[in-house]
């Protein structure tokens, strides 16, 4: 089993998954990436490897979405909202799916 990590990307680079080999997006920010050589991981790879990180990743890029959104209107359209609370949902499904394999 791969043991991932997050990492803060501060440059866009073209390198494709090591796990997988499909094309990675180049934003910037945070993204899952193998913690002995911090070599990157797609997200679908991510969720097979390390599914409460990948869902950590997913919560952090719809808040960032939903701020980005909240600096420009005085109410947050509800398809913002809808988006973080399905992905703060999906992050605490993942996190008891793995205490319960845990315990």
């Amino acid at each position: 089993m791969a043991h991932l990590k997050i990492h803060l990307e501060s440059s866009c680079d073209d390198a494709p998954c090591v796990e997988c080999g499909q094309p990675l997006s180049s934003a910037e920010g945070p993204r899952l990436v193998m913690e002995a050589n911090s070599a990157a991981v797609c997200r679908d790879c991510g969720r097979k490897h390390a599914p409460s990180l990948a869902a950590l990743l997913d919560l952090a890029r719809a808040a960032q979405r939903v701020g980005d959104v909240g600096r420009h209107t005085l109410v947050l359209p509800m398809a913002a909202l809808l988006d973080l609370a399905r992905a703060a949902e999906n992050y605490t499904h993942s996190a008891q799916e793995q205490r319960r394999r845990a315990a």
